[in-house]
């Protein structure tokens, strides 16, 4: 584990890059990833750290090769929530911690000095994809307590097992946010949250406002604000109203255009708004590794300290980041 504390870093006025994608990077080596998921992700990559675990551990181990200061834990659906879609609720202790002892390994083997994010999504089940039709939060569906145990309960076994810093991401509403942050400080490690899925206006998920978001964060344990699993072009858009209202480091890690299950019969566009159609699970377009270095100093210019890529941004795109990013 580095013995600098990475927020220390942080306001000191450094940049750092981040990873790319986990999940998509799996399926593009060929793990399986989608586990009963015929038109539906369910928990996605979560059974991969224990079934593919090697495999995980060369993509945590890529992203450190090219560069990358923070890797974040493949966590990302190891929740009972998300893994009994699966019927695995009861074992779901067993996929976290694989999940985050693989990518402690990766790193003590690889870079020492870098960081592990102990990556946790949010349950989701509105769901993320729009059309989303009278959405109701994760916090309404659940209730504020077991909502809030849930991340707590997840992030105190990731940092037992040596998570640097938490990370819930994929978070839609703005009342899920604050719970699931004060749920994760309960870990008594720094927080980093991860909101997904901007929109072209600049707004979130569900036409909420980032300012708004910010207001409402004020006093509680977050040390940054990433913008993840967004287009870049949304990203863009997002990040000047972040920036101007949160007043601690802000980020973005963006989405590239990733088909899971090619196609997804009940979502045909993706966030990035590339049709669901075909066999290519990796839909990156015009966004290519130059293309993502463009966009990296776009957002540095921005204020943005922490960059990288979240589905279908491989160890190509940070690599063509690194020079940009830390330059």
């Amino acid at each position: 584990m580095t013995t600098h504390p990475i927020v220390d870093r942080l306001f000191d006025g450094e940049m750092l890059l981040l990873d790319g994608g986990t999940g998509s990077e799996l399926q593009r080596r060929g793990a399986d990833v989608l586990k009963e998921a015929e038109d539906r992700v369910k928990a996605w990559s979560a059974t991969a750290n224990v079934e593919f675990a090697d495999v995980v551990q060369q993509v945590h181990s890529d992203y450190l090769r090219v560069g990358a200061d923070i890797i974040i834990s493949n966590n990302f659906w190891t929740t009972p929530t998300r893994l009994e879609r699966i019927g695995e609720r009861d074992n779901w202790r067993k996929y976290a911690t694989a999940a985050i002892r693989n990518a402690v390994q990766a790193r003590d083997a690889m870079n020492p000095g870098a960081y592990v994010a102990g990556g946790i999504a949010a349950p989701s089940l509105q769901g993320g994809l729009p059309p989303v039709h009278n959405p109701v939060s994760d916090t309404q569906q659940l209730g504020v307590r077991a909502y809030r145990k849930e991340w707590a309960d997840h992030a105190k076994l990731l940092a037992d097992e040596g998570a640097d810093v938490m990370l819930p991401e994929y978070v839609g509403f703005i009342e899920d946010c604050v719970v699931a942050v004060d749920g994760c400080a309960e870990a008594g490690l720094p927080v980093f949250l991860g909101v997904r899925h901007i929109m072209e206006d600049g707004t979130m998920n569900y036409g909420e406002s980032l300012a708004d978001l910010a207001g409402a964060l004020e006093g509680h344990p977050v040390d940054a604000v990433l913008i993840m699993c967004s287009n870049p072009e949304n990203i863009s858009k997002g990040l000047p109203i972040l920036r101007e209202a949160f007043e601690g480091p802000v980020g973005a890690y963006p989405n590239l255009g990733y088909n899971p299950t090619g196609p997804i019969v009940n979502a045909p566009m993706l966030t990035n708004q590339k049709p669901s159609a075909g066999e290519d699970i990796l839909q990156t377009a015009e966004y290519y590794p130059s293309r993502v270095a463009e966009f990296a100093a776009e957002w540095k210019g921005m204020g943005a300290q922490i960059i990288g890529g979240c589905c279908a941004a491989g160890p190509e795109h940070i690599q063509a980041m690194r020079p940009v990013v830390m330059g």
